[in-house]
């Protein structure tokens, strides 16, 4: 995102999990990827609450794991070296691959996936020589049968996706 302004990620929570999120909370959610940093009275005038009613709605949301308020950086503009990774599988559970990948410092976001991959990741590494001790490690992560690294030349686009909340 170019003006640097701070961004709402929705999510399921810890464990993918689903909370009540009313027609309210969706507005709240809509507002806040647009502009992370909006005040909760701006909010409230627009959906029609009091601020510290906005404030412990989002309060709440966050609370159960189900947004996340940052600023997004594509990993070049600070100089770091992003990689994506495709992983397959052999001999263990994706899902406890995946908890112990997630361990490590450089990756960002883990996913499981369907399809002839079981496991992707994103990540960033201040250069390469990091890069290397990254891939290095997932090699050496119990599970990890083959690894597809895709290192990033250029990022055209870096935004959370509109979540379906609710």
């Amino acid at each position: 995102m170019g003006s640097g302004a701070g961004r709402v990620s929705a999510q399921g929570g810890e464990a993918g999990r689903s909370a009540s999120v009313d027609a309210i909370d969706r507005a709240i959610i809509a507002i806040l990827e647009q502009d992370g940093r909006r005040s909760f009275t701006a909010i409230a005038d627009e959906v029609g609450l009091s601020d510290k009613a906005v404030r412990t709605r989002v309060t709440a949301l966050q609370d159960a794991g189900l947004i996340r308020i940052m600023a997004l950086c594509p990993p070049g503009t600070l100089g770091h070296q992003g990689v994506f990774l495709l992983i397959r599988v052999r001999k263990h559970s994706p899902r406890e691959v995946a908890k112990s990948l997630a361990m490590l410092p450089a990756t960002n976001h883990i996913s499981l996936v369907s399809g002839s991959h079981d496991i992707y990741i994103d990540a960033a590494c201040r250069d390469l020589d990091q890069c290397m001790e990254f891939l290095d490690a997932v090699r050496r992560t119990p599970g990890v049968d083959t690894l597809d690294p895709l290192l990033v030349r250029r990022m055209d686009k870096n935004e959370m996706p509109a979540p379906s909340v609710g």
